[in-house]
């Protein structure tokens, strides 16, 4: 006899209530690992949350609410570990009779959707020294960049050369 290996879904909902009285209240939450490889630099810290209201619309069910939770990246200057919250609102529809309102895959989405750029530890971030890289919003080295240095230019913010 072979064992069932399918994972739970963690956000299927069944309809019987929406048929019934015409809207239902929903909330749930799934551990980070049911989500793992959605973001694609950090990670998710804690439970995702989902909360919401599915809604008849005619044959469709339709939800209106949002999914949040937290998680964890490293600066994008510095590289220190920065935690924060998220939550992104989102809506799905799906036919009325047709079984369960899964919204896994569209919390999914909403997660990578919602993943910043870029992130950093405090808007004016030092970064890291050139020289020695050490932390320099925790520490002064004493290291002083020069403009000519080619370890300290950032290509994409030096001038452009003239033609000639």
């Amino acid at each position: 006899m072979m064992k069932d290996e399918t994972e739970p879904v963690p956000f299927r909902f069944a309809l019987t209530d929406v048929k019934e009285y015409g809207e239902m209240d929903v909330a749930a939450q799934a551990p980070a690992e049911a989500f793992a490889g959605v973001l694609s630099e950090g990670s998710l810290a804690g439970p995702v949350a989902l909360r919401g209201v599915i809604r008849r619309a005619d044959d469709d069910a339709v939800f209106t609410g949002s999914v949040s939770g937290r998680w964890r990246f490293e600066c994008s200057r510095c590289l220190a570990p920065v935690d924060g919250e998220w939550s992104e609102t989102f809506e799905a529809t799906a036919s009325i009779d047709g079984g369960p309102m899964d919204l896994t895959d569209e919390a999914r989405q909403s997660i990578g959707l919602a993943q910043p750029m870029k992130v950093f530890c405090k808007p004016d971030c030092k970064g890291l020294c050139p020289t020695c890289r050490m932390n320099l919003n925790t520490t002064n080295c004493g290291h002083t960049p020069t403009v000519d240095a080619p370890d300290t230019v950032r290509p994409r913010l030096t001038q452009r050369r003239k033609k000639g």
